[in-house]
């Protein structure tokens, strides 16, 4: 599947592309990809032109929706040393630092939106070139 996520509403980009300026492999982008289409945060188009289109707005979808669709869940780790009893009640050694390092994490990844990505990691500019190049074509 080829395709890219654009931060425009109108302008599909292919996954090579998307790949390319985020530094992720193709492979495992077009797999993340799938599962973003299947929980509707994107829409794909084939053939000529085509790529993937977000669906919703930039600011509503956050870092936790996109893993939450990729089958990524934070709390299947619930001890550092993996410990199957390892609880408030009966810690390891290191539960109260994991446990605030999920809590950050998941605080991070609830509160960060990928408009909060786009601008601070500098894609806006580089999509926005790719852009004025393609319209020049």
């Amino acid at each position: 599947m080829t395709g890219l996520v654009t931060f425009q509403q109108d302008e599909p980009i292919s996954s090579s592309r998307l790949a390319e300026l985020t530094g992720v492999p193709s492979h495992y982008l077009s797999k993340i990809m799938r599962k973003m289409v299947e929980a509707g945060y994107v829409n794909s188009r084939k053939g000529h032109g085509g790529g993937f289109i977000m669906s919703i707005d930039p600011e509503k979808l956050t870092i936790m929706d996109v893993l939450t669709a990729a089958g990524f869940d934070m709390d299947e780790q619930p001890c550092v040393f993996g410990w199957d009893e390892c609880k408030n009640e009966n810690p390891c050694p290191l539960h109260p630092i994991w446990k605030r390092l999920k809590d950050a994490f998941n605080d991070w990844a609830c509160n960060t939106n990928f408009d909060d990505i786009r601008r601070e990691s500098g894609m806006v500019d580089d999509l926005e070139k790719w852009n004025q190049n393609q319209s020049l074509r």
